[in-house]
């Protein structure tokens, strides 16, 4: 996942609301905090609508006296200007004093990462947009109106959804325009993008999952997680200024994603894994794509006899079919530890993951490339702990198999490049750049 909008510098805030939120974190130390409801699509097996999905909901979906937040999230690669970009709206809305300084606007964020060797990375914010003041937010409860009407707008662009599905919802969008600018500290990105779906579907892989009580207090905390285009062509036009030089990049045929969230819940509280492959074949179109949203922790119990039911889901799709992986299939190791000297968080530098079935096994082994990583803070007021995203542009080698009758995949981790014979038939090389994604633990209170 990627940080959806920053907030302010944390600040102590009236002393009342110090003792209280101590007072309800002991209480939860103490175990006495419920535990979530059971999950009610473990396998992720949920239909993705237009309604899932992008739209605006917060009076439909917000149930409890906490921090209800949503994004719209897009991001692109293309290998022919070398560069990888990133666009996304956020939205932070909720009632509760306790949470003053963190709701009730609307922002948007834009991130370049082109070869280090010809400019550095970057990442610009957009002000905090008040949602008190008419014309600063509007969002679609539908995502359906069609071209034209912006079905998400704020002053640092919007979202267009070009071909709306019929008055059902029972089908996804399949074409979307995204335009707009962000400008901070003397640099700006702006961009004016078209996002067209390729044939691998929509995804839900998380539907109102349940966390852990915020706190103890605030429950209970649920999210929904969406892939609306896990895999997008891209074209348009996406303009970089870092204060120094200006350049206007034609954006062609790149490989594109946009996925989302909303819901009730705080960032630090849960931490995890997240990518993005996908690879074309000789004619330009979708060979393989893989993406993958897995917490690596904390894990915890629901009601019901749910244990560990932190989710975790991979998805590969290839041949015009879909092979899906959940949490106890999936497996990760982790290399090349660094100390992150800005935010004294430590971070992989590459990854070995793996997933397997009973019939299928998929072994990929990501490095990131040098000088290709952006960061973000997700800051949060003491004594709420923070956290920081870091974001990759990976290359990714591996292999996808069926497996054999009494196949062994055990050793195929050695080399995920290597063929594997002991493990299956061969169904596809991977070889390619992508996006890959980590959150660690929340950090220690300052």
């Amino acid at each position: 996942m990627k940080a959806p909008w920053r907030h302010p510098t944390r600040s102590v805030g009236p002393v009342w609301r110090i003792f209280l939120v101590l007072a309800v974190l002991w209480i939860g130390w103490a175990g006495c905090a419920p535990m979530p409801s059971a999950p009610p699509h473990p396998l992720g097996d949920t239909t993705p609508t237009q309604f899932n999905t992008d739209s605006y909901n917060y009076n439909l979906n917000h149930r409890s006296n906490f921090l209800y937040g949503q994004m719209w999230y897009f991001n692109f690669v293309d290998e022919t200007n070398d560069i990888a970009g990133v666009v996304s709206f956020g939205l932070a809305q909720g009632d509760n004093p306790l949470f003053a300084s963190q709701a009730n606007y609307s922002n948007a964020m834009a991130m370049v990462i082109p070869n280090p060797s010809v400019r550095e990375p970057f990442r610009v914010w957009s002000e905090h947009f008040p949602l008190s003041v008419p014309g600063n937010f509007y969002g679609s409860p539908t995502f359906s109106e069609g071209p034209g009407v912006y079905e998400l707008r704020n002053p640092a662009g919007f979202i267009d959804v070009l071909d709306p599905p019929d008055p059902e919802g029972d089908v996804l969008a399949n074409t979307y325009r995204t335009a707009g600018s962000v400008s901070e500290n003397g640099k700006t990105i702006s961009w004016d993008l078209t996002y067209e779906r390729l044939e691998a579907p929509g995804w839900v892989p998380w539907e109102n999952w349940p966390w852990p009580y915020v706190l103890g207090l605030f429950g209970p905390s649920w999210m929904t997680y969406h892939m609306h285009m896990s895999s997008a062509r891209v074209n348009g036009t996406f303009v970089t200024d870092d204060g120094q030089e200006r350049v206007d990049y034609d954006i062609v045929n790149a490989k594109g994603y946009h996925d989302g969230f909303y819901g009730e819940c705080l960032f630090t509280d849960i931490w995890w894994n997240w990518l993005d492959y996908k690879q074309w074949d000789e004619s330009g179109n979708l060979d393989l794509s893989v993406v993958l949203h897995k917490p690596s922790g904390p894990l915890y119990e629901c009601q019901g006899g749910w244990a560990e039911c932190t989710p975790g889901n991979l998805r590969v799709y290839s041949g015009g079919e879909v092979y899906d992986f959940y949490r106890p299939e999936i497996e990760i190791q982790y290399f090349g530890w660094t100390l992150d000297p800005e935010f004294h968080a430590k971070h992989p530098t590459e990854e070995i993951i793996t997933a397997e079935n009973d019939t299928h096994y998929l072994c990929l082994h990501w490095v990131g490339l040098p000088g290709r990583m952006e960061k973000a803070l997700w800051d949060l007021p003491w004594p709420l702990q923070d956290n920081v995203t870091f974001e990759f542009i990976s290359h990714f080698e591996g292999a996808f198999y069926e497996k054999s009758p009494g196949g062994d995949c055990s050793s195929c981790d050695q080399n995920c490049a290597e063929p594997c014979t002991s493990c299956g038939t061969l169904l596809k090389t991977i070889d390619g750049i992508g996006w890959s994604d980590y959150v660690g633990r929340p950090l220690p209170l300052q």
